[in-house]
């Protein structure tokens, strides 16, 4: 019987699937779907950043748990602040500073810490600065946030350089009192001075700071949190992200 040339090609293709099964090199199964990308994709997606015209700038922040957490990151430079919003805010809160930040030349990190874990994930966005490359990062947070800057700076080795809290409670998901008698660098502690049970609550944590370099700020206004940043409010923290010592004096 003579072989048509169609015979010889299947003759042909089939001796070759032999000889790759016999080689072990029969075709490999797809990788499975990564789990904590998907994770991380769901994260950015469910964001509430309405200021975030660049999706590209939302993060993912992992604390020590391995729990995940969404952050606008912004700017570039040597030195970061971590910005971290009061309750009843979240990652925009912050995004008129955050862009100041990022017109003097500095980078902002603004991390959602509306869980329990709002402690390290702070800490987990100190590491997350450090390892970009960041080589000055400073804490700021208002109301709560300012609170848990205090308390997850008091946690962070190497130690940040510098911390603002503005109309913190001395404890809100986590003793700012405990944290300023072992927090050694210099600090910031603002609030307004109507602000009655807040302007009392600076007054307490700047007694109690350790710290060589600490200024306390009680403006006439009874604005909350992000609402004291004002003109005069914005210099001083500029102030203090290029001279901590200097502007604390």
């Amino acid at each position: 019987m003579r072989t048509t040339w169609k015979t010889a090609a299947l003759v042909a293709l089939a001796a070759t699937v032999l000889g790759l099964s016999a080689c072990g090199g029969e075709q490999q199964p797809a990788a499975a779907p990564d789990p904590s990308a998907a994770a991380r994709q769901r994260v950015t997606d469910d964001a509430d950043a309405p200021c975030v015209s660049d999706p590209g700038q939302l993060v993912v922040i992992e604390n020590a748990k391995h729990d995940l957490t969404a952050a606008w990151q912004t700017g570039q430079g040597d030195t970061g602040v971590v910005l971290l919003h009061q309750v009843d805010g979240g990652i925009c809160q912050w995004s008129a500073f955050a862009r100041l930040l990022v017109e003097k030349g500095n980078r902002a990190l603004s991390v959602d810490v509306d869980s329990r874990d709002a402690v390290e994930f702070a800490q987990a966005a100190v590491a997350h600065l450090r390892a970009q490359g960041t080589k000055r990062v400073f804490v700021f947070g208002a109301s709560r946030g300012g609170t848990i800057a205090l308390a997850a700076a008091a946690g962070v080795t190497p130690p940040v350089d510098g911390v603002a809290s503005l109309s913190a409670p001395t404890v809100y998901d986590a003793d700012a009192r405990a944290a300023v008698a072992k927090l050694p660098v210099p600090v910031v502690f603002a609030a307004g001075a109507n602000e009655a049970r807040f302007a009392d609550a600076a007054r307490e944590l700047h007694q109690l700071s350790v710290s060589a370099h600490k200024k306390l700020v009680l403006p006439s206004s009874s604005r909350h949190g992000v609402g004291l940043l004002d003109d005069a409010m914005n210099t001083l923290l500029l102030a203090f992200l290029a001279d901590p010592a200097a502007a604390t004096a």
